[in-house]
């Protein structure tokens, strides 16, 4: 990378630089200068310039003498957490959740708020304006560079449009990346919800998933599949891979926003589980998820019985991504994975193992989410790895009080 290449000038190739030391120092979370630069296949004197920069910026710090081989000792170098941050924002369909993290993508503030279900996209989108401006100002000792945010599908990345939210009309004339940056002044990074989380799972454990093929499940008010492989998201022509939320498990269903007849989430969501217990159950109670998800715990043998079916569907959907994809990893994550996990990954590695080639079956690993809000979290994480791909523009001028757009 040192070398000046076709396509490549000075300043960009030592931004690559950074960029590298930074990604380094965020997975080795404490690492000397020495053993940056043989990691990094970088020159010792460019390592020390890096990490001089780094220090003017107040983007890392020194962590004191660490002991490396045959007894040499070297100072440790890891990233500053306290003086930086971004905000990562999910929206869903009954809630949002806004969030302030640090630069190793981990959460210091946390806003969640429920939406009733007359709320117009118009009043969701400024209740989380308010949302991000009270972060804003309870953590104004910190400078936040980026905003990232997780939408539900589909979702036009080209357009920063969410094209559909069933049960709700609008949202398709709300320009969400326009509006956030004429509110804020800061650069925003719109992800499909699915995706954000599958990056959450490799930003947590890039070891596990960096030869993998990964497919995150979200199950909540949605169903969504988040694609990732070697690293890399697949997101499709205009961002919409892994919808299959809207794939057609009954054409004879009931007919979806979309268009679409049986679509999988009217049958596996906590929405359809929620509706169907009250149909079922308690039609005058009007249970809400949170009543659902505790009688479910409390072993009410109806609302277990519900549970169980809409974890056979979700299986139907896991299956066909297995076929369509051929992932080594599944992790199942969101609200519905919250209610009991370990009975929904039995029900559904039981209801896969029997519908899959044998060996298919076995050459994938499905779990669950160990990540606590998947969504948001991987929202902020692409806001850190946009500034990280950005070192001098973001941290540099931060420094200088200089706005970098």
């Amino acid at each position: 990378m040192e070398s000046t290449r076709k396509g490549f000038n000075q300043n960009s190739i030592q931004d690559m630089n950074r960029t590298l030391i930074l990604n380094l120092l965020r997975r080795q979370n404490n690492c000397a200068r020495t053993e940056l630069a043989k990691m990094s296949g970088l020159k010792q004197a460019t390592v020390t310039n890096i990490i001089n920069d780094f220090m003017d910026w107040g983007l890392v710090k020194e962590t004191g003498f660490l002991t490396g081989n045959k007894g040499r000792r070297s100072i440790g170098i890891t990233i500053d957490t306290d003086l930086f941050g971004v905000i990562g924002v999910q929206v869903a369909r009954r809630h949002h959740i806004v969030g302030l993290f640090d630069l190793l993508g981990q959460r210091v503030s946390y806003i969640r708020n429920e939406h009733a279900p007359t709320i117009s996209p118009r009043q969701i989108m400024d209740d989380i304006y308010c949302s991000i401006a009270n972060l804003l100002e309870k953590n104004d000792d910190r400078k936040i560079l980026a905003i990232g945010a997780a939408l539900p599908g589909p979702f036009s990345i080209k357009d920063g449009k969410i094209e559909l939210m069933t049960g709700y009309t609008g949202w398709e004339e709300i320009d969400i990346r326009q509006e956030m940056e004429s509110r804020f002044g800061l650069p925003v990074i719109l992800e499909n919800d699915a995706n954000a989380a599958a990056v959450a799972q490799y930003w947590n454990d890039p070891e596990w998933y960096e030869n993998n093929t990964l497919a995150y499940i979200c199950a909540g008010e949605g169903v969504g599949a988040g694609i990732l492989t070697e690293g890399k998201l697949f997101r499709g022509a205009v961002g919409t891979a892994g919808e299959i939320g809207h794939m057609s498990i009954n054409f004879k269903g009931e007919r979806c926003a979309c268009g679409n007849r049986g679509c999988l989430e009217g049958y596996c969501s906590t929405i359809a589980l929620t509706k169907e217990v009250n149909r079922i159950l308690a039609p005058e109670r009007n249970y809400k998820y949170s009543d659902v998800k505790r009688l479910i715990r409390e072993g009410n043998p109806i609302a277990i019985e519900i549970f169980s079916s809409c974890c056979d569907y979700l299986s139907i959907g896991i299956v066909n991504i297995i076929n369509a994809f051929n992932p080594s990893v599944i992790v199942i994550g969101d609200e519905m994975s919250h209610v009991v996990p370990e009975e929904m990954l039995r029900r559904i590695k039981r209801r896969v193992k029997e519908c899959v080639v044998p060996s298919v079956y076995d050459s994938v690993t499905i779990k669950m989410s160990a990540i606590d809000g998947s969504m948001v979290c991987g929202a902020a994480i692409m806001a850190v790895q946009y500034v990280f791909d950005r070192p001098e523009k973001y941290f540099n001028t931060a420094q200088t009080g200089d706005n970098p757009d």
